[in-house]
């Protein structure tokens, strides 16, 4: 029976399954919120693009053709009759349940420049991708930094990369990825930045990098990108100490990581896990993507990839419940240890007075004392603590009263850049689980 399904994100894996169940006879509509306009971008979430967004983003018409010339797959699903609401953000998706009887058919909640609307399916399927891993260090407000997915969406989605010499934080496969990207446009890499003793990605991506003559900062840490009024050069430091390095350069990429989108999920209610490989909080799901939600399925490289997409066609056709949900994200990597290694070399070199939250202005320190935001001109009668119990293992979290008072968290990107490396930060100060 052909159904109504909806997928939120015109990701690799969005793509494929919206093109395989259009190919099965369903009625599919695609949601992504690319091309994004210069506004949107500015809110730096889910990518973090920085201050200096490229003046060629104006031009909405040239964007949005060079969006859709260098996605085939974006062609390919309108060629092959499916619904594409490009530049539209999924903002809700609401079903009957204990708290709501009334809802009707499931509905996704969209917002495009034309305004809002409730589209119905059958069937949601939820492959939002990745976001921007932000870690904070001095200097990292100047224009000129900006994530790893942004520097890839700036060079290949938008075509519009404005860097000339360009630092790479970290040596992971995505990092690696980014500097062939960038090359290959004629971007010149002064350099990778690595705290560990070896290179992330492996020794023949080393050797990779080797053979285009970057050099490769080992057991070496960003202390603080400098500059009066955008980046101008970068000052590294050995994590065992010694003398700086400072290298001349325009943009500095953090390649460190990215995280999986699940605030959708999260905000419908599905069942939720900690896994410390992915280094993140991800929707439950069993072997074909369904979640704890009936009609919503999750697709992600944190939770199978490309083998999932034929269950999932075929879990939707039969209409069953959710199944043993699946132990493993299948990602071969430990993303959580090295985005740990990372924050815990930040801190070492940085101290507490780098700002945590660019949205409040909470300092690594405000927020571990609690202290409001500097905008309030306050302070707290007694001093608190963000965590309690009685020590040890019987440690918890305050979390409800970290956000009040310090409101990390809480300002336009609702915690996308600040709220992973606040809670690895928690738990290296007070050796409290992830979880």
């Amino acid at each position: 029976m052909a159904r109504r399904i909806t997928v939120v994100g015109a990701s690799r894996l969005g793509g494929d399954f919206a093109l395989k169940a259009a190919a099965a006879g369903h009625a599919v509509t695609l949601v992504d919120e690319h091309p994004q306009t210069l506004a949107r971008m500015s809110f730096d979430a889910p990518y973090f693009y920085g201050a200096a967004l490229p003046a060629a983003l104006m031009n909405e018409n040239a964007i949005a053709q060079a969006v859709l010339e260098n996605n085939p797959a974006l062609v390919a699903c309108f060629e092959a009759g499916i619904d594409l609401r490009l530049g539209t953000i999924a903002w809700g998706a609401f079903q009957n349940g204990p708290n709501a009887r009334h809802i009707g058919p499931p509905k996704v909640g969209l917002i495009d420049a034309a305004g809002n609307a409730l589209v119905e399916h059958d069937v949601l399927v939820l492959a939002t991708g990745m976001r921007d891993f932000v870690p904070s260090f001095a200097g990292s407000e100047l224009p000129g930094v900006f994530g790893v997915k942004a520097g890839v969406a700036f060079l290949d989605t938008y075509q519009c990369y404005e860097g000339g010499r360009t630092l790479v934080l970290g040596t992971s496969a995505r990092a690696v990825d980014f500097v062939r990207r960038a090359v290959a446009r004629g971007v010149r890499i002064v350099g990778m930045v690595e705290p560990g003793e070896t290179f992330a990605a492996g020794p023949a991506a080393a050797a990779e990098i080797a053979a285009l003559g970057i050099p490769v900062h080992m057991a070496t840490v960003l202390v603080a990108a400098e500059g009066r009024q955008a980046v101008e050069r970068a000052r590294l430091r050995p994590v065992a100490g010694g003398a700086d390095l400072v290298p001349d350069c325009d943009s500095i990429c953090t390649a460190i990581g990215v995280l999986p989108n699940i605030e959708l999920p999260a905000a419908m209610g599905c069942e939720l896990r900690f896994d410390a490989g992915a280094g993140s909080w991800l929707p439950e799901t069993d072997a074909a993507g369904r979640t704890s939600l009936p009609g919503v399925i999750w697709l992600s490289d944190f939770a199978g990839g490309e083998a999932v997409l034929g269950p999932a066609l075929d879990a939707i056709i039969q209409e069953g419940p959710m199944g043993p949900p699946i132990d493993t994200p299948a990602t071969g990597r430990a993303e959580g240890d090295y985005l740990r290694m990372w924050i815990e070399a930040l801190v070492e070199t940085g101290g507490d007075t780098v700002i945590l939250c660019k949205c409040e202005g909470i300092t690594r320190a405000d927020f571990l004392r609690l202290s409001p935001p500097p905008y309030l001109n306050g302070s707290l009668r007694h001093p608190q603590s963000p965590v309690t119990g009685p020590g040890g293992a019987g440690l918890r979290i305050q979390q409800d009263l970290l956000k009040r008072l310090t409101r990390v968290g809480m300002g336009h990107c609702q915690g996308k850049r600040c709220r992973d490396e606040a809670a690895l930060l928690l738990s290296l100060r007070f050796g409290i689980g992830m979880e």
